[in-house]
């Protein structure tokens, strides 16, 4: 004969009831797959920012001039030095 296991039971103290053991259900684990994807869109968002803000400098109305200055310095140094030669 096969002993068949009867569901495990336990006494509530002072009133003798009988209650089922409840097993408790596993929380469901957070999902990995979307974490990638947001460290993605952050990092494109970042990447877009900069690039933005990059642009905006360069094109800034101080860089030109900047650039501009840059530049005749450059040829007066070679009128400069044709001159003087």
């Amino acid at each position: 004969m096969k002993n068949k296991q009867q569901p495990t039971s336990k006494v509530v103290p002072f009133t003798g009831e009988f209650y089922p053991e409840v097993e408790p259900t596993p929380t469901p684990a957070a999902t990995p797959d979307l974490t990638p994807a947001y460290f993605v869109l952050f990092a494109a968002t970042l990447v877009a920012g900069l690039s933005l803000g990059a642009i905006f400098t360069y094109q800034s109305a101080d860089q030109v001039q900047l650039r501009q200055m840059k530049a005749q310095s450059q040829q007066l140094q070679q009128v400069k030095t044709q001159v003087c030669q």
